[in-house]
């Protein structure tokens, strides 16, 4: 089946009806207003990129890749009549408001955990719900059986590729994306973390999530030798298989379940989930606590000297623009077809 043009909403909210500063021109002006400051030059610093902003570039470079026809929305306009649909990100009443329209996908960014909106596939015409791996899926097919389909974004491997390994000056960067309990965190891993590596005589810089530009953090791959990744659980981690795919072997905490403390409100029973859901042996290496740390570091660095790792290897087998891109056009050829359940 050869898919027309895709209808892809990557929703983002509005500047406020009102500005802070300034006469309003007109109510609802909000739009032609930030388009004017564009062209007078007139803006604030520029904002860090969220991961859901570049899930939805990476899939418009991936559909350009294989020359498949789209428009990326960021308001919810509606779509033509009978396109496909696929809704990203976005918050949950424009969401619910488009994928009432007609028979869309959803996903990955629209929800945390399924109790946010248990109610979706009543309440609209969604057929699938997309989460990025196989942790999340299962996490949310708790509510919704198989509604639920895997699909990470593709990376761009053009863009994030290796420099020249015998250039680099450090031996780790700390990629610092610890969401929850941050001081006490700060306090015991990310400092007895780097008091390891000092121990060792291995030198590191760190990066903390959301604190950078893609051009600092690229920089900084280009700086160092591997990857220390610090972070409670990913349902894709872009930041760490960019780093795999610029060739940096990457050693990551991977705890083993999801900590979100919305869990205890919802009453949402032990979850398992990783840190790398896409990893294998050509990676790296993980440890699920401080006390595994020593040994999983001296493993890392020896299978490292041995030039063990291939991870950009992995990317290019599993992770490309292209390959990510066919599966979510088939994703959304299943969800208009004549029966999609018959696809599930």
């Amino acid at each position: 089946m050869s898919l027309p043009e895709l209808h892809l909403y990557d929703l983002r909210p509005p500047e406020p009806e009102r500005p802070a500063m300034g006469p309003r021109w007109v109510w609802g002006d909000q739009y032609a207003r930030a388009a004017v400051r564009r062209v007078r030059g007139r803006s604030s610093p520029r904002p860090i990129p969220s991961g859901f902003s570049v899930v939805a570039r990476n899939l418009c470079l991936g559909l350009r890749k294989i020359r498949q026809p789209h428009v990326l929305h960021t308001r919810p306009d509606r779509p033509p009549r009978d396109a496909p649909v696929g809704i990203i990100h976005g918050p949950i009443d424009e969401v619910r408001e488009l994928a009432s329209y007609q028979p869309c996908v959803t996903g990955v960014g629209v929800l945390g955990a399924p109790e946010h909106w248990p109610a979706m596939f009543t309440d609209t015409k969604a057929v699938f719900h997309l989460q990025a791996c196989e942790w999340a899926a299962d996490h949310f097919r708790r509510c919704w059986g198989n509604r639920i389909r895997v699909w990470p974004v593709g990376i761009d491997t053009r863009a994030w590729k290796p420099g020249r390994r015998n250039a680099a000056t450090t031996d780790f960067l700390i990629y610092d994306k610890v969401h929850w309990d941050r001081t006490d965190q700060e306090r015991d891993l990310v400092a007895v973390v780097g008091k390891h590596l000092e121990a060792r005589r291995l030198s590191f810089e760190t990066i903390r999530y959301g604190r950078y530009q893609p051009e600092e953090y690229a920089a900084a791959l280009r700086r160092c030798r591997a990857l220390l990744f610090l972070c409670e659980h990913e349902t894709q981690g872009l930041a760490y298989q960019e780093a795999m795919a610029a060739g940096l072997p990457v050693l990551a905490w991977d705890p083993g379940e999801w900590r979100d403390p919305r869990r205890l409100e919802w009453d949402i029973p032990h979850t398992p989930a990783t840190s790398v859901p896409y990893f294998d042996e050509r990676c790296g290496e993980r440890f699920r606590d401080l006390e595994s740390f020593p040994d999983a570091l001296g493993r890392f660095c020896e299978r490292d000297r041995g030039g063990c790792y291939a991870p950009r290897d992995y990317v290019l087998e599993n992770l490309t623009l292209e390959r990510c891109a066919r599966r979510y056009v088939q994703l959304l050829e299943d969800a208009v077809s004549d029966d999609p359940a018959g696809s599930r």
